[in-house]
Parts: C-alpha cells; structure tokens; sequence
C-alpha cells in the first residue's frame, strides 16, 4: 500500500469544503439543537438524554463522513483516474485499502469534534469511557466505508454524491440517531433495527449503557461489512477487466 497516496487522499478530503459544512458541521448543528431539546430529559437506559444525543449524532457524521467517500471513487472512475493508476506501481488491492483507510481516516476527526462540543456543553463521562465509547464508534464504521466504496465502484460522478445524501437521511431518522427511539411509536424503534446505524449506536452507548447485546450489533454490523466487501471486489475486477 503506498502511505504517500493515502496520505494525499486524506489532505484532499479535509480540504474540501463539502467535509467541512456536511460531515462536520450538519451533525454538529443537529447535536446542538438536539441536545437543547432533549438534554434535560433521562433515557429509559438511564443515561443523559445530552449524552446519549451526542453519541448517537457522533455516529451519524461519522458514518456519513465513511460514506461519502465513495464520491470520490465515483469522480476518479468517470474521469478515468482508475486508468492512470494501472501505470503506477499501485496494484488494484492497494487502491481499495487507501480507500477504506481514508474513509476511517476522515470519520475520526468527526468523531472528535462532536465530543468536544459534547464536552463543552456538560456532557459528563470518566475518562475510559470517553476512550471506549471513541474506540467503539470508530471501529464501527468501517462497514460504512466499504459501504460507501461499493456504491462509488457502481455510482458516475455527478450522482453519487446525491445518491449518499438521500441514502444517509432514512439511515439518522429511521435507524434512531437523529430522535431518540424512545420518544417515537414503537414501530419505529422495531423498524430501526433493520438500519446498520442502529446498531452502530448500540456499540457506542455499550460502554456506559451496558445494555447488553454487544455481541448480537458486531455480528450484524460484521455483517454489513461483509456483503459489501464482496460486491467491491467482484465489481473492482469488472471495472479492471474493461480497462
């Protein structure tokens, strides 16, 4: 894997303006408001409304922030940067794992950013649990960012990045990370169970919930790493193979 490339993918997404107002700023925006609402109210699991908001919109923007890397991939397939890379030393396993690294690499200063805010505004956590609820969110999104390549290896240019943007809005609302589930009908907290964002907040409220069922949201998030991971590789062969 070349670490000079990587590292030049992750200048050029922070740089973009698009990380900065959508995957940083919405998510930041919609904890402040949020958690002026629900802040003061106790969670049925008994933690913070405030807290539980700031970890639920955390892995919100940063599974956004995974996702739409595959924009990129997109634009680089239309405008036939796949191509060039074959000239390169780079072999085509190399170019997936920058992707997916990059994809990590930009959802944890996501990550970060909505827990000092969450800091800053009275949320309260030993400093293991600050450590392991980070530990666990980031870890979790890496189902997204394979994710989000698959759907850059499918999407053209000037559509994935709209594509994400719809697909992320029933993934926050419906998967329980934009409302609290136990503030909605309960066919709503049944039907966010179907969403991988619903149990990517699972493993981010575990470490001060301990609800239980840690076991059950890695199998299925494993899951939907799993399934897409397939779907790059056979469709990054269909795309070499036409080259």
């Amino acid at each position: 894997m070349n670490t000079t490339y990587l590292s030049l993918e992750i200048k050029r997404i922070v740089r973009s303006p698009q990380f900065t107002v959508f995957t940083i700023g919405m998510p930041l925006a919609m904890f402040l408001l949020f958690g002026s609402i629900f802040g003061k109210l106790v969670a049925p699991n008994g933690l913070a409304s405030n807290v539980q908001t700031m970890i639920n919109l955390a892995a919100y923007g940063a599974s956004g922030g995974a996702l739409f890397t595959g924009t990129r991939v997109a634009q680089e397939r239309t405008d036939g940067w796949q191509r060039q890379l074959r000239l390169t030393p780079m072999r085509g396993p190399g170019y997936l794992v920058v992707k997916v690294l990059s994809a990590m690499a930009v959802a944890l200063p996501v990550l970060v950013v909505l827990f000092l805010a969450g800091l800053a505004t009275g949320v309260e956590m030993t400093a293991a649990q600050w450590l392991l609820v980070l530990g666990s969110l980031w870890l979790g999104v890496l189902p997204f960012a394979v994710l989000g390549l698959a759907i850059g290896l499918f999407g053209k240019g000037d559509t994935v990045g709209a594509v994400t943007g719809a697909l992320m809005m029933p993934l926050g609302m419906l998967g329980g990370l934009w409302i609290p589930l136990w503030v909605l009908p309960d066919w709503m907290a049944s039907l966010a169970r179907f969403f991988p964002t619903y149990w990517l907040g699972r493993i981010g409220l575990e470490p001060l919930a301990h609800q239980g069922g840690m076991l059950l949201a890695a199998l299925v998030l494993l899951g939907w790493l799993v399934v897409p991971a397939l779907i790059v590789v056979r469709r990054f062969r269909l795309d070499t193979a036409r080259l």
